[in-house]
């Protein structure tokens, strides 16, 4: 739309603030004192209307503002990956050591007596759950027998078509 465009809106404004000025020009010739120009309806529409202009053009200027940074930082995170990757290098070549023997120390210790007596009660939740899994592991293994038994039964056919093909027919070829 023309209307969202920074010139289009500065027109509208120099063609308010000069109606606006006409305004107050006819207004003043016929003898009238500023405050009852300025109770005039013309006179609040035609500001009212300068008002929102206004308000549009900062608007239009902030969005431009806004483009313009999100530009910028686009820019810099193209400049920026090149100098973190050689951080991150530097990172992995130096690990340290300390975590790794705290890790280790980690595994190898023993469960505490709390955790020794909450195992009990999370095996026997636990237990339902992997029976469930089970059975949903044998239906799936069902379907597949199934399959396996029918595969031997299609190869004895094919073994009695071969055999009758290799046979003789008829007595005298025989």
């Amino acid at each position: 739309m023309a209307s969202k465009e920074k010139n289009v809106r500065e027109g509208q404004k120099t063609y308010w603030e000069r109606k606006l000025s006409q305004r107050i020009e006819v207004l003043t010739g016929d003898g009238l004192e500023t405050d009852m120009i300025d109770k005039d309806i013309a006179v609040k529409k035609l500001r009212a209307k300068i008002r929102e202009t206004l308000h549009r053009l900062r608007t239009i200027e902030s969005k431009e503002k806004k483009i313009e940074e999100m530009a910028r930082v686009k820019e810099e995170k193209k400049a920026a990956p090149l100098k973190e990757k050689s951080k991150k290098e530097k990172a992995s070549e130096k690990p340290p050591a300390d975590a790794k023997a705290k890790k280790k120390k980690k595994k190898e210790e023993k469960p505490s007596v709390e955790a020794k007596e909450a195992a009990p009660k999370d095996e026997a939740k636990a237990e339902p759950a992997k029976e469930a899994e089970k059975e949903v592991k044998e239906a799936k293994k069902a379907p597949k027998a199934e399959k396996a038994k029918k595969k031997p039964a299609k190869a004895e056919e094919e073994k009695k078509d071969e055999q009758a093909d290799a046979a003789p027919e008829t007595p005298e070829e025989a």
